[in-house]
C-alpha cells in the first residue's frame, strides 16, 4: 500500500499547496488504517459466534496460538479435563511454588491417588474443537519414576482451540491417547516443531493419560485480556496469560456444582487469580529492571524467574498475602531455598495493606514466616486430598522470623527492593547494599 502511494506522489507531483495537503491527509489515513490491520494481525479470522453475535478478541494473539486452525468466535460450554470420578480435587490459579513465583495461570487437577501408575487416568476434551499443538516436553522432573511403560519421563502440553477467541489447554499429560496419535500429519514427530497439529476433538473425547501428578489446566478468552497486569507487554513471551480466564464462568450447567465441589478454594472468585497489579501500587508482579519481563530474554541467568517478584494473596486464602521472590539464594545468610534458589513466605503482618502502598508511603518493612494451612477444626492440611474450608493458620507471635523485607515504590512502576534473611524488622534500618531495583 505504501508503495502505491509513493507512485501516486510521482504522478501528481506536488504543484499545488491544497494538493499536498489533501494528499497528506490520504496518506495518513490510509497509512493508519494499514497500520491497524498490521497491528490487528489476523483480521480475516471470525468474528461472529454460533449464536450470530459479533465478538471482539485479539485476532493477532489468536493467530499466534492457533496458526489459523480454528473456526467460529466466542466462548463455549465445556466440561473438566479429568472425568469428575478420577478427579481427587483441584487447586487454584495464583498459587506459587519454587519457580513458580508470580501467580500461577493454570489450575492444578489431582487424580484420586497421587502415587499411582503414569497412564493412570484420562485426560479428556474439556469441549468439541481442534488441538492446534502438542508440545513434548521430554525428560522432565514432574512425573515420578514409575516400574513401566519407559521412559517414564514423558510429558506433552495440548493446546485445543474451541473457537478462534476462546482455547483451553493441559500440561504434564503423560501420553497421548490412540486415537489422536492416528490423526497427527505425517511424520509428525514428538520433538520437532509441532504448531502444524490439526487434530479435530469431541467434548469429553481421551485425548491422553496421566498419572499420580498433578495436571495443568486453563482456559483463555481472547475477549477478556485481564486488568490487572498493568504493563502485558511484560508478558509476550506468553501471550496467553493475559487471558487466563476463570474456568467455573464456562463451566457447563449440568457438571458445574460436580466440578467446583472438588475446588479447595471457597474464596470469591473461586477459580482463584493470576493478576494483582495495581499502578502505582505495591501490589502484584515486578521484574528485575532491564532483565526483559516474565521470561527474561536480556537475563543471561539460566532460570528465567530469578528476576521476579510477586507480593500478592494467597492462591487458597486470599486473606494473607505471600511474598515470592525468585533470586532469594541471592541475598546472605539465606537457608530456606529449594533448588530454585526461590522462595515463597507468608507475610506475617500485611500492615500497611501492599494494595496501599505507594511512592507516598515511602519504605516498609515485613516479616516473613512459613506458611501452613489449616482445617476449621485446627488440624494441618497436607495437600494431598479434598478438605473444604482451608485456612493460612494465623502466625502465633513468636513465630520464628524467616526474613524481613523492605519495599519502596519509587515511581508509579519502578520499585526498591531488599530481602535480609535471619532478621526481624527491629534489625533492620532501612536498604542496604544488596538492594535491587524492579519495575513492570
Amino acid at each position: 500500500m505504501l508503495k502505491k502511494n509513493n507512485r501516486n506522489s510521482s504522478v501528481f507531483g506536488f504543484a499545488h499547496p491544497l494538493l499536498l495537503l489533501l494528499f497528506v491527509a490520504v496518506v495518513a489515513i490510509i497509512g493508519f488504517a494499514g497500520w491497524r490491520v498490521f497491528k490487528n494481525n489476523g483480521s480475516s479470522l471470525p468474528s461472529i459466534s454460533s449464536n450470530g453475535s459479533k465478538v471482539t478478541y485479539d485476532k493477532q494473539a489468536s493467530e499466534q496460538l492457533t496458526s489459523g486452525k480454528c473456526t467460529g468466535a466466542g466462548s463455549v460450554s465445556i466440561g473438566p479435563p479429568m472425568p469428575v470420578n478420577q478427579t481427587s480435587f483441584i487447586l487454584p490459579y495464583g498459587m506459587v511454588v519454587g519457580g513458580h513465583v508470580t501467580p500461577i495461570d493454570h489450575q492444578y487437577y489431582n487424580g484420586l491417588d497421587p502415587h499411582a501408575l503414569r497412564d493412570t487416568y484420562d485426560v479428556i476434551a474439556p469441549a468439541n474443537g481442534t488441538i492446534v499443538d502438542i508440545e513434548h516436553r521430554g525428560s522432565k522432573t514432574n512425573t515420578p519414576p514409575h516400574s513401566v511403560d519407559i521412559p517414564s519421563s514423558d510429558e506433552y502440553r495440548i493446546v485445543m482451540a474451541h473457537t478462534c477467541s476462546f482455547l483451553t489447554y493441559v500440561d504434564l499429560v503423560t501420553s497421548l491417547d490412540n486415537n489422536v496419535k492416528s490423526k497427527l500429519p505425517a511424520g509428525w514427530q514428538p520433538n520437532g516443531s509441532n504448531s502444524g497439529v490439526n487434530v479435530p476433538i469431541t467434548k469429553g473425547e481421551v485425548i491422553g493419560h496421566i498419572g499420580g501428578q498433578t495436571l495443568d489446566f486453563a482456559v483463555w478468552d481472547l475477549s477478556k485480556p485481564l486488568k490487572g497486569f498493568v504493563n502485558p507487554a511484560d508478558y509476550t513471551a506468553e501471550g496467553w496469560k493475559q487471558f487466563t480466564a476463570p474456568t467455573s464462568n464456562y463451566l457447563d450447567p449440568a457438571i458445574k456444582s460436580a466440578v467446583t465441589a472438588k475446588y479447595v478454594r471457597t474464596a470469591t472468585p473461586i477459580d482463584g487469580q493470576v493478576a494483582y497489579d495495581i499502578d502505582g501500587k505495591l501490589i502484584g508482579n515486578w521484574f528485575l529492571t532491564g532483565s526483559g519481563g516474565y521470561h527474561a530474554s536480556s537475563n543471561t541467568a539460566t532460570n528465567y524467574w530469578v528476576g521476579h517478584l510477586s507480593i500478592a494473596p494467597d492462591g487458597i486464602d486470599p486473606s494473607v498475602y505471600i511474598a515470592s521472590i525468585g533470586n532469594y539464594s541471592s541475598y546472605p545468610g539465606q537457608q530456606d531455598t529449594d533448588s530454585s534458589g526461590a522462595i515463597q513466605l507468608l507475610i506475617k503482618s500485611a500492615t500497611p495493606d501492599p494494595a496501599t502502598v505507594g511512592v507516598s508511603t515511602g519504605p516498609v518493612k515485613y516479616e516473613l514466616v512459613q506458611k501452613n494451612y489449616v482445617l476449621p477444626n485446627g488440624q494441618s492440611w497436607d495437600n494431598s486430598e479434598l478438605q473444604l474450608g482451608v485456612k493460612v493458620m494465623p502466625p502465633p507471635a513468636n513465630d520464628q522470623i524467616i526474613a524481613t523485607i523492605v519495599a519502596q515504590v519509587t515511581a508509579t512502576r519502578s520499585l526498591k527492593f531488599e530481602a535480609f534473611p535471619g532478621k526481624t524488622a527491629a534489625q533492620v534500618t532501612g536498604f542496604n547494599v544488596g538492594a535491587k531495583t524492579y519495575s513492570r
